[in-house]
């Protein structure tokens, strides 16, 4: 009796050791960059002395993205949004207090697991959402993007034809690609240097 309570016990420690080393599943696998969200400019700024000040137009369909990066990386660091104003002057004279709300970047950097050309029930499969919208023609401005909560976080992903020379063709497809534009936001800490960024910009 007490042989079989040691051999049970071993077997226990062996299958724990093993499931803690198993690797991590789809839905697990998170990129280490999303744990820069919340650091201020002025830190990014000190720990990428490379990086740049640039305006993103794909990562929104309804407004251009105020980011900072490196040249050589395939995610830009995502502060505040607009249509106007000077976005640079507010992202210099604010930088203490803006915080990295996201990232602009693209679906298969976002969901490493991905294959290209997705159906939308293989892809949300995937990454376990279940929620989701879809825009059609009856929101002009964002025909053909996807939106979702993703980790309490808003995911928007660009499901249209890139055209050479600029601009985006239309498909209807619910196919999601692997270099889609993409972006990912904390709601909370946007809003907050939306606030900051109006202030100044203008």
């Amino acid at each position: 009796m007490k042989r079989n309570i040691i051999i049970t016990t071993l077997f226990l420690l062996v299958s724990f050791v093993f499931s803690a080393c198993a690797p991590a599943s789809q839905n697990d696998q998170i990129p280490g960059f999303l744990n820069d969200i919340g650091k201020p400019l002025s830190e990014l700024k000190s720990e990428y002395p490379n990086g740049e000040f640039l305006v993103n137009l794909d990562g929104f369909p309804d407004f251009a993205a105020s980011c900072f990066g490196e040249a050589e990386t395939d995610y830009a660091y995502f502060f505040f949004g607009g249509h106007d104003g000077d976005f640079e002057k507010a992202m210099n004279e604010c930088e203490e207090q803006l915080k990295c709300a996201g990232f602009v970047i693209t679906a298969n950097m976002l969901f490493p697991a991905m294959e290209d050309d997705m159906s939308f029930q293989d892809f949300f499969s995937m990454i376990g959402v279940t929620d989701y919208e879809y825009f059609g023609e009856e929101v002009p401005p964002a025909e053909g993007w996807l939106r979702f909560m993703y980790r309490d976080m808003e995911v928007m992903i660009n499901t249209n034809e890139a055209v050479p020379g600029g601009g985006w063709n239309i498909t209807g497809e619910e196919i999601v690609k692997m270099d889609a534009p993409a972006s990912i936001v904390d709601l909370e800490t946007l809003y907050a240097n939306n606030e900051l960024a109006q202030e100044v910009m203008f």
